[in-house]
């Protein structure tokens, strides 16, 4: 049951990627025009670029996991989910180390690198705790 509640959260943070990254390829709307003062400073130089980023990283990343985590229950699924957790986190810090300012969409990306994050160490430790607990049985026999 965990394996699938934390394969829909990903399939819906790739779904959200892949929203995001497309709303910010026109560029239109606020995405008109590319801060003037991130230039030289973040590692992006446009918004086509970020969103690319995004969606190849974030996108695709959290698609590959939720198939897995779909098909297979393993211990991988769950390190995979907590590696883009923690490279959400990361990615959401950048702005705010390199620029020294806050942003608002910085809130709701740690949020749900938070959330990202604590699914995939739940995961990891109930899974290793359930495969001791299997080995100790098994002994025990």
């Amino acid at each position: 049951m965990l394996t699938k509640l934390v394969a829909a959260f990903n399939l819906a943070m790739s779904l959200g990627a892949f929203f995001m990254g497309i709303s910010m390829l026109p560029v239109m709307g606020v995405f008109v025009e590319f801060p003037p003062e991130w230039v030289g400073v973040m590692p992006f130089t446009s918004w086509s670029a970020l969103a690319m980023y995004g969606m190849i990283i974030f996108g695709i990343g959290n698609a590959v996991t939720a198939v897995y985590g779909f098909m297979k229950k393993t211990r991988i699924f769950f390190v995979a989910n907590l590696s883009l957790g923690i490279l959400l986190f990361l990615s959401a810090a950048l702005p705010i180390v390199l620029l020294g300012d806050w942003y608002l969409p910085l809130v709701f990306f740690f949020f749900l690198s938070f959330i990202q994050m604590a699914l995939g160490l739940y995961g990891v430790l109930k899974k290793h705790k359930t495969g001791s607990q299997n080995r100790k049985e098994l002994l025990n026999q």
